[in-house]
């Protein structure tokens, strides 16, 4: 007799080992590139002099009203480094957020992470964003929902921003600022009262890459016009 026939068909049985082994696989590896991800970010941290907490001791996601924060649901910031550089407060940390569309066999969630940086602004600024030119923006466009284009064609091609107050747009992102964003590659920055986001996409950045990020969002506050921040002294 053969001794498939005595013991059974193993095939259900090795497909569901298989399974589970391969769970447990990506579990696994997850867990260890969560680690180092940890441990990267606490070394950068030691660097700059900055704290490191591996959940978000601060509330971000509702602590701080930029529309990133307010996407999706199940959001969450954490590998939270927090300092001051420069003579300004900073927070660097991953965020990540849920969608969740369709329903029955049709239900899916996606999960979209990005790694960001919040700086203390000098001043209040008005409700001001600037992100990377989407093709569904450049379509906007020729229906006439244009948005703010500055002397250079090659930042306004490539950055879509949007102000209430076109001046103060102008002011902020001078010929210097346009130069720098320009070198930050697919950059997203939001000025939300006293506070600016800086995040990149589409994903997490690597923790090496983290410190050039900052350094560049520092420099952005830095070249805000004395003026600016003159006047707003002023109306207080």
């Amino acid at each position: 007799m053969p001794l498939t026939s005595a013991v059974g068909d193993p095939g259900p049985f090795l497909i569901i080992f298989l399974v589970v082994a391969v769970v447990i696989a990506v579990v696994v590896i997850a867990a260890i590139q969560g680690a180092k991800r940890r441990q990267a970010w606490q070394t950068l941290a030691m660097r700059l002099g900055c704290s490191y907490s591996a959940d978000d001791p601060f509330g971000i996601d509702t602590s701080y009203p930029h529309s990133l924060f307010q996407k999706g649901h199940s959001q969450c910031a954490y590998n939270v480094m927090s300092g001051r550089l420069k003579e300004r407060e900073i927070m660097c940390f991953d965020y990540l957020y849920k969608e969740t569309h369709g329903s029955g066999k049709n239900r899916h969630t996606t999960t979209y992470y990005h790694t960001c940086l919040l700086l203390a602004l000098p001043i209040r600024f008005q409700t001001l964003s600037i992100r990377p030119e989407s093709f569904l923006d450049r379509v906007g466009e020729f229906f006439g929902l244009d948005d703010i284009d500055f002397e250079s064609d090659e930042f306004s091609r490539k950055f879509f921003v949007k102000c209430a107050d076109k001046k103060f747009a102008y002011d902020v992102i001078h010929p210097r600022v346009m130069e720098l964003l320009l070198q930050c590659g697919k950059v997203h920055v939001e000025a939300v009262g006293d506070s600016i986001l800086f995040y990149c996409t589409p994903t997490l950045r690597v923790p090496e890459e983290v410190e050039p990020l900052v350094q560049r969002g520092l420099q952005f506050v830095e070249l805000i016009p004395d003026y600016l921040i003159e006047q707003a002294k002023g109306a207080i």
